[in-house]
């Protein structure tokens, strides 16, 4: 026994010959531990022992393999390369080596390489030979992975935007940069080579000092889950960029390599940056909007709720937390929530959680008294979809509700006091006169008396700009009028030669830029009776820019006109109606009165004598005798036989009266002399100051209101963005249908023409060749037979009928053109009516598919309801390219059809004739317009923007 100290010594060259030849078997035992695949082969190649792991490689014994053919365990080109290539060089006492193929007992191919070795005898003749192969499948198969790999990592790099790369961190260099470096940072990677500093150059100056630290931190083994910061692309431009990397270390353990991924995050940055300010700016609108924005849980207590709710309710966000809603409101209010949330039950319970309810509620404040708040709420769902409590938006309504009721009653005193006023007050709206007014200018129109009397089909326009929005009781009792109906629908009667001339006067005015008028005109009553009234009408400022509002009010003067026209006769008979006239009356003859009656002296206040002294002129307001110096003038010279409109007058006592005035001239004592007629106007103008301010204080409330529904509309507009797009989803789904129904017509036509009809066709066949051969058949069975034929003759062509109707093969063959061509021949022909078919311009534009099925589809129908429903002669059908549309035209002369009547019956019928067509046509991009009447024919124009169903790719 040896001791464990003591070396062993190693065997000479005798021992080693003796210990080998020692055991015969030895190299049988080294051949089989060995896990390559050994074998002998006799000198023409066929096994004749092998080893276990050459037998594993077959899965064959020798005795099977030496039974089988050689094909079966080899394929062809083995086989092959045995005869001429293996076989030849052994024979030859040379070694042969290389790769082929084998085949396995499981069928399966197998890679081995092979090396052939000859043992000759003692005369150099080749008598065994030692095969080893060696299974390469797995090797094949690595080898094809890592190719694989390396094409898809090469391609990665290639194509992505990230940047691949491997840093030494001992040189600092980069050992491997992937090609989109390039696209990265704008620098090659030769830049790069050639610039070992280029990465600290493009490298942000702010984040020098956070690359030194990234550096200390790797050098000391130490690596982040990723880096962000800031570098200077080649173009100039600042981006950002994030990393992500792996250490690698050498056999020591010490940090040698980075290798990772960089990625450019300049766009997300941005978003984050973009998403940041709009959170500040929704915090900041949240937090400080007088709306309370607020969520609750399923069982509607209070969750969160922004600063503003302490505004409206007194109460702070932890006052109210976990507070039950119906704590919050009155009883009656709670009442319609609970409506409001029954209806939202009914809604989640069929899936529908979109529903907002919109409601008006009393709240209760901490002081105990109520408040009311505009409430606007919706579900919220988690990210999964489920519901998870609400949302919703309060705002204080108090003041408005207020408003609305002050309104309303500050339009009821406006309405009563315009409807009892005892003159006669009409309210028009001139907005339509203005934009006409506006275009005259625009055409270069300054002179409108000019253009007026040039062109009075243009003064006749105006008319009809003209809206009536009302009349007052005064008004229908001055003109002899039962209703405002009848009023209205015969305004043309009460219109004379000298209510134009006045229309004339009033429409130069407004065109100039004027905003008051007052002139005397004769009207008629619907009785045919001639009035003379006092027209004045006044624009408010507020309206001034638009016309949109014009107050007219009417005096009738017919008294006083019927009394001028009696002085005109006779100077006695004027002076008993001038006495007894409510207007004064003053005649004036060189600057001297003649004639006062007690009405003057009534309402200037002075005397017959005072007045012989005064100037008339003295006596109008100084804030008025500027406005009419011109028409004063012109009366000192007796020139003048006109109204000088209203003005105001200071009496005696110093007072102030609003007075209209006319200047007549007459004759008095066969001399020339003027008449002064005053009417005393103060009354109405105060009612019509008085009428003015409460439209401004309704108008000023309408303003305020229509501020509220404005912001109310924007929550609406967002409901009907959802709705909108919900339609555009029922829309797309509904095409998919009718694309789906296209398709299955076209599969259903083909079974029909190439199953149905050629079976049918074939058993025709057999029945016209029955009795073939067999003259002596009875001839009851031929003529039945005969009869038989008949009958799937006609089924036959039913059968091709309804393929072709279900989807004609000239569509898809000739085109469109041709099947409607087609079409229109084969219905006019089998229900004997004339129908003449045009097309132009089509064959030049390569039409969608869903287009032209739509387009052939639509047409059918039209066709088919002419046949069945029409009656027509004949009909016209136009298929015409117009710039930028397709034109399909279809017209006939028959009997026409009630369309709001028809289109309400087939709804209750479910007839979808004229539905589908006007689907189609809107599927498309296009419209289709129906004209008819009853006895009239029928018009349809189909109209297709060429863009879209123009076929792209």
């Amino acid at each position: 026994m040896t001791n464990d100290r003591e070396k062993p010594k190693s065997p000479d060259a005798e021992t080693r010959a003796r210990l080998i030849n020692s055991d015969p078997s030895l190299f049988r035992r080294l051949v089989e531990a060995s896990g390559m695949a050994v074998s002998i082969h006799d000198k023409n190649l066929f096994p004749l022992w092998g080893n276990q792991a050459w037998l594993d490689l077959w899965g064959h014994s020798i005795d099977n393999i030496l039974d089988m053919e050689q094909t079966q365990v080899m394929p062809e080109e083995t086989v092959e390369l045995y005869r001429n290539s293996v076989w030849p060089t052994v024979k030859q006492g040379r070694r042969w080596e290389g790769e082929y193929l084998i085949r396995a007992k499981d069928g399966g191919l197998h890679t081995v390489k092979g090396w052939f070795d000859p043992i000759t005898d003692e005369s150099g003749e080749v008598t065994h030979v030692i095969a080893i192969k060696q299974d390469l499948s797995d090797l094949i198969r690595i080898r094809e992975a890592l190719g694989s790999a390396e094409k898809s990592l090469n391609f990665i790099s290639d194509c992505t935007s990230d940047i691949f790369f491997r840093l030494n961190l001992r040189t600092g260099l980069y050992d491997y940069l992937s090609p989109s470096v390039e696209r990265f940072s704008g620098y090659s990677i030769r830049e790069y080579q050639e610039c070992p500093m280029l990465v600290r150059k493009i490298i942000h100056p702010d984040w020098h000092e956070y690359l030194d630290k990234i550096m200390k931190e790797l050098l000391a083994g130490q690596v982040r889950e990723e880096y962000e910061f800031q570098f200077i692309h080649k173009s100039g431009k600042v981006h950002w960029a994030s990393q992500r990397h792996i250490l690698l270390r050498d056999k020591n353990g010490e940090p040698l390599a980075v290798e990772g991924i960089a990625t450019d995050i300049t766009a997300r940055k941005h978003a984050e940056e973009r998403l940041r300010a709009s959170e500040e700016k929704f915090r900041f609108l949240a937090e400080n909007t007088a709306d309370v924005i607020w969520t609750m849980d399923d069982d509607y207590r209070m969750v969160y709720a922004t600063p503003s709710i302490v505004d409206i309710s007194g109460f702070t966000l932890e006052e109210l937390k976990g507070r039950p809603f119906k704590k919050m409101v009155t009883r009656p209010s709670y009442a319609k929530f609970e409506e409001a949330l029954a209806r939202r039950q009914n809604a989640e319970a069929k899936g529908d959680y979109t529903l907002i309810n919109s409601m008006e509620l009393e709240h209760i404040h901490k002081n105990g008294k109520t408040f009311w708040a505009e409430t606007v709420i919706k579900r919220l769902l988690d990210d999964k979809g489920r519901p998870n409590g609400f949302q919703g938006v309060s705002r204080d309504v108090t003041l408005r509700l207020e408003a609305g009721a002050a309104i309303a009653a500050s339009e009821a005193r406006f309405r009563t006091l315009f409807e009892d006023s005892p003159i006669s007050l009409w309210e028009e709206d001139l907005t339509r006169l203005k934009f006409y007014f506006d275009e005259l200018k625009e055409q270069g129109i300054t002179d409108f008396r000019q253009y007026f009397n040039e062109h009075p089909e243009a003064l006749l326009h105006c008319t009809t700009l003209v809206t009536v929005v009302d009349v007052n009781k005064a008004t229908l009792a001055l003109l002899g009028a039962a209703s405002k109906e009848e009023l209205f629908g015969n305004l043309d009667k009460v219109l004379t030669e000298s209510s134009m001339a006045a229309f004339a006067e009033e429409m130069i005015l407004l065109a100039s830029g004027g905003r008051e008028y007052c002139g005397e005109i004769t009207n008629q009553t619907l009785d045919g009776d001639t009035i003379w009234v006092m027209v004045h009408f006044f624009v408010p400022d507020e309206y001034k820019d638009t016309l949109s509002r014009v107050i007219v009010s009417l005096l009738d003067v017919t008294p006083r006109r019927r009394a001028e026209e009696a002085l005109m006769d006779s100077e006695e008979r004027y002076r008993v109606l001038a006495e007894n006239s409510q207007e004064g009356v003053i005649v004036m003859q060189n600057g001297v009165a003649r004639y006062v009656n007690e009405s003057m002296l009534r309402i200037t206040g002075y005397s017959a004598r005072e007045l012989d002294t005064i100037d008339f002129v003295d006596m109008v307001h100084p804030g008025d005798q500027h406005e009419h110096a011109n028409q004063f003038a012109r009366m000192d010279s007796g020139e003048m036989n006109e109204s000088l409109g209203s003005f105001r007058i200071l009496t005696r006592s110093g007072g102030t009266k609003w007075v209209n005035m006319s200047v007549k001239p007459i004759m008095w004592g066969g001399r020339e002399a003027q008449m002064l007629i005053l009417t005393n106007i103060t009354r109405y103008k105060a009612l019509e100051s008085e009428l003015l301010i409460a439209h401004a204080q309704m108008e000023n409330r309408v303003r305020k209101r229509t501020a509220e529904l404005s912001k109310a509309n924007v929550r609406l507009k967002a409901v009907a963005e959802e709705r909108g797009k919900a339609q555009e989803r029922i829309q797309a789904l509904t095409q998919q249908l009718i694309r789906v129904q296209e398709d299955e017509r076209q599969r259903i036509a083909r079974d029909l023409h190439d199953n149905v009809a050629q079976d049918l066709s074939s058993i025709m066949l057999k029945m016209e060749t029955l009795f073939d051969g067999h003259p002596d058949a009875h001839p009851e069975l031929a003529q039945r037979g005969e009869t038989i034929a008949d009958i799937l003759r006609r089924t036959i062509a039913s059968v091709r009928e309804i393929a072709y109707g279900l989807r004609p093969p000239a569509l898809d063959q000739l085109g469109l053109v041709q099947a409607l061509t087609n079409l229109c021949h084969d219905s006019g022909n089998r229900y004997g009516f004339d129908v003449d078919f045009f097309s132009t311009g089509i064959e030049n534009i390569s039409l969608d598919f869903d287009v032209e099925i739509n387009l052939y589809r639509m047409v059918q129908e039209a066709v088919r309801n002419i046949c069945r429903h029409a009656g027509a002669t004949k009909a016209v059908i136009r298929l015409v390219k117009s710039h930028p549309d397709i034109l399909i035209r279809i017209e006939d002369n028959g009997c026409g059809f009630p369309m709001q009547e028809s289109l309400a019956k087939a709804d209750v019928e479910k007839r979808m004739g004229l539905q589908s067509m006007e689907e189609r046509a809107r599927l498309i991009g296009g419209s289709m317009e129906i004209q008819t009447l009853t006895g009239t024919g029928t018009r349809i124009l189909f109209k297709v923007p060429i863009e879209s169903a123009r076929r792209h790719g």
